[in-house]
């Protein structure tokens, strides 16, 4: 799913802002420093030369050092990883303490403290206190301190007339080495904690985000998101299949009929929008908007109820309601039933003329039809849950034939045809036995004499659930019916308890598969869409 840029954080974009930063570490940049810095105090000394502005007190000595510490900072850039694996332990510290004698080297052939370069020893200082953190930055801090003031001593002892004792300058700077050092330490510290708080939300940030995406890829409710000029930003797969030749609305243009709804609502929010069918087929959706404000546009959100789906539960309420009932009067009516049967039945033993024996068979017909309708609610009322496995749909076409066969039915007039013989479904296989039998025989029922049968099954391409069609060439239901066809006790003919249809569907919402009926020019279609093998719940 393509979420909108305004809304999320592309995980690969940020993933690759990570890498690149991983390449400029702290440690990295001051290597990189240390080369530039080699080669820049090489490259001054000789295009100044014979006037070297800086290593003019020892011009020998200070080349030698200057290019000596360009082969070391070179050679260790690129061999920092084995240095790393032989060092473990000092790795970290020998940069610090090489700059700190290399450039205190520098600075004696450079005058001394007078020539300025004492102030590169901060930058190692403060290099030292953001990578070595604790004792290891304040003693590369004493070092440069130790350091600059034996070479103020030194180089004092070398000039005649002057006082080695006078370290003023060398003290206050190592003051300031030292005041460096705690300072960055402790920006440092608050920024580690920084990062390791912002790298803790990030990470939250993604688990919030991959939690969503499962939730409205999941969701039966469709949701589509549109910015000002009515682009979809985002649609989940509910929403798609609401729409005809819809493979994916992201990245489309919605749809005229939903941007007449949209400024209807403008207009009035408070005012009761009626429900929007965008297939000919397709179910009525009840359409809601909400405003969606962020940067650097606002966007809006719409909600598209399938009213099926509300319809059906509040039936699955009342019909909870009244099955409780049901079973209830069952029971109270089986006992004077039986009662009828036993005396009917006492009745046949008897002598008796046509007229009377007429009249028994069709009391006791109508028993058994009572008793027949009073075991479906009964069934019905104690019905057990659904235990859904995973298993190949051509063992239930299988057991269909076989089961069409024990009950008289002739399977040769039954044809199965698969897209995908290896095709997977998730359900309670004694329950679709029950739906494939139920639809195959209510086919043969109410088909005529020479009804054919078709079983056809596939993968929706738009959302990867198998399918399987059940498909007769008989004569078809009316069009007044196909309103009421899935309620209970509703039924076409005389015989029919009207239980069959409904029993069909609850099993297929029990397994989170759906049932319909599907229009067709001749005949009769039911389609069941079952829920992806891969996934428990859909």
């Amino acid at each position: 799913m393509n979420y909108p840029s305004q809304m999320t954080t592309d995980p690969a974009a940020s993933d690759q802002v990570g890498a690149n930063q991983s390449l400029w570490t702290p440690a990295r940049v001051y290597d990189t420093y240390r080369v530039l810095l080699a080669f820049s105090l090489v490259t001054v000394f000789l295009f100044t030369w014979p006037q070297p502005l800086i290593g003019q007190s020892n011009p020998g000595l200070y080349l030698g050092t200057a290019i000596t510490y360009l082969i070391i900072t070179v050679l260790s850039a690129a061999l920092r990883h084995r240095i790393n694996a032989l060092l473990r332990s000092w790795t970290p510290l020998l940069p610090f303490v090489a700059d700190v004698l290399f450039v205190t080297t520098l600075i004696h052939a450079s005058g001394g403290i007078e020539s300025n370069l004492g102030i590169l020893l901060v930058v190692s200082v403060a290099a030292a206190s953001i990578i070595v953190l604790g004792r290891g930055g304040l003693f590369i801090a004493a070092l440069a301190t130790i350091s600059i003031m034996f070479e103020q001593f030194w180089f004092s002892l070398q000039l005649s007339g002057t006082n080695p004792l006078q370290l003023t300058e060398p003290a206050l700077l190592g003051v300031a080495f030292f005041v460096t050092s705690v300072i960055v330490q402790q920006i440092s510290i608050r920024l580690a904690h920084s990062e390791a708080i912002a790298e803790q939300r990030r990470q939250a940030i993604h688990q919030l985000e991959a939690i969503n995406k499962q939730i409205v890829e999941r969701m039966r409710t469709g949701i589509i998101v549109l910015d000002p000029q009515f682009n979809v930003l985002l649609a989940n797969p509910a929403a798609d299949l609401l729409f005809e030749n819809a493979a994916r609305l992201t990245g489309t243009v919605a749809p005229a009929q939903l941007k007449d709804l949209y400024y209807l609502w403008r207009a009035n929010p408070a005012q009761h929008r009626p429900s929007a069918q965008f297939t000919a087929t397709g179910p009525k959706v009840m359409v809601r908007f909400a405003n969606l404000y962020l940067e650097p546009a606002p966007l809006t959100l719409v909600f598209l109820e399938d009213q099926r789906h509300l319809a059906q539960e509040a039936q699955q309420l009342k019909l909870s309601s009244l099955g409780r009932l049901s079973a209830t009067i069952a029971h109270e009516i089986r006992n004077p039933l039986s009662a009828i049967n036993h005396a009917a039945g006492l009745l046949a033993d008897g002598e008796q003329n046509a007229e009377d024996q007429r009249l028994l068979e069709i009391i006791q017909a109508h028993v058994s039809r009572v008793n027949s309708i009073i075991d479906d609610v009964l069934n019905l009322s104690r019905r057990q849950s659904s235990a859904a496995q995973r298993y190949p749909l051509r063992k239930s076409t299988q057991r269909l034939m076989e089961a069409l066969e024990s009950h008289q039915l002739s399977s040769a007039h039954v044809a199965v045809r698969e897209d995908s013989p290896s095709l997977e479904v998730r359900f309670d296989p004694d329950q679709l036995d029950q739906v494939l039998f139920n639809l195959v025989s209510n086919a043969f029922k109410h088909g005529g004499d020479d009804v054919r049968v078709e079983l056809l099954s596939g993968i929706d391409k738009r959302n990867g659930l198998p399918w399987l069609r059940v498909k007769d060439n008989g004569t078809g239901i009316d069009d007044t019916a196909t309103q009421n066809l899935f309620e209970p006790f509703f039924t076409t003919s005389r015989q029919g308890t009207g239980l069959g249809l409904f029993v069909c569907r609850e099993l297929c919402e029990a397994n989170q598969a759906r049932l319909d009926y599907e229009p067709a020019t001749s005949g009769t279609t039911f389609v069941i869409t079952f829920a992806h093998p891969d996934r428990m719940f859909q």
